[in-house]
């Protein structure tokens, strides 16, 4: 009997799943990747903006913000704002870390999931994001998993993605090659930043970002719950 092309398909899917997850280190983005924060950056960023006489729209921001990493430079450009972009930035920092800090942002369940897989793998584990490393942490001891990660690489730590220093920041931190490691991004911004440091990269969709074609990824899964599929069907167990 003649397999269909969808079985076809996923098997495909799962011998490169296979290929990539080889690699001993794996690169985890932090925002929409494995923690749902995308809509406290928003709103912390849309609070100060709104103190200032313009409403960011939400739409626009997963679009601008999220996925190309335009940031409030690129808002006030767009809209012609006569306001400072660091000054933004800076006023909405303390909003956001308050959420880091008292538990609201959380992971995906299927990311720590993933999470757990890996480390049962023996796989070295690292954060390369665009939060700050202090909020990042903040999150990580919340969740009780700061233990789980060997490097964590911040906005303050690196220069903002899609320059490649965040991923080559983790590879010195951990002793790694390019081609030792793995990236699991959600947005455009961090494929262009993974091709530039020449690491395979993995495309995880949101709802966001379900039109968007991610050009250069080396596999492109449509949810979190995928993800944690291909890692079961490559015979990987968690022990926690």
């Amino acid at each position: 009997m003649l397999a269909s092309s969808a079985d076809v398909t996923r098997a495909d899917t799962l011998a490169q799943f296979r290929r990539l997850f080889s690699a001993r280190v794996v690169i985890f983005d932090f925002d929409g990747v494995l923690v749902d924060s995308e809509r406290f950056h928003y709103l912390s960023y849309n609070a100060v903006f709104q103190k200032y006489g313009h409403t960011i729209d939400e739409t626009q921001y997963y679009k601008y913000w999220t996925s190309l990493g335009l940031g409030p430079k690129g808002e006030v450009e767009r809209h012609g704002l006569a306001i400072d972009p660091d000054a933004i930035r800076r006023e909405k920092r303390p909003i956001f870390s308050e959420y880091c800090r008292n538990g609201t942002i959380k992971f995906f369940p299927e990311a720590r999931e993933l999470v757990d897989l890996l480390w049962s793998a023996k796989k070295t584990l690292a954060i390369a994001s665009g939060t700050m490393r202090s909020d990042i942490e903040a999150v990580l001891e919340c969740e009780g998993l700061r233990d789980r990660f060997a490097s964590l690489v911040g906005s303050d730590t690196a220069a903002l993605k899609p320059d490649p220093e965040s991923f080559l920041h983790v590879l010195r931190d951990v002793g790694a090659k390019p081609d030792e490691a793995v990236i699991i991004e959600d947005a455009e911004k961090g494929v262009g930043a993974a091709l530039a440091a020449k690491i395979p990269v993995v495309v995880v969709r949101t709802p966001e970002t379900r039109a968007i074609e991610f050009n250069g990824a080396d596999l492109i899964v449509d949810s979190h719950a995928e993800l944690v599929e291909l890692a079961r069907r490559a015979g990987w167990s968690s022990a926690y």
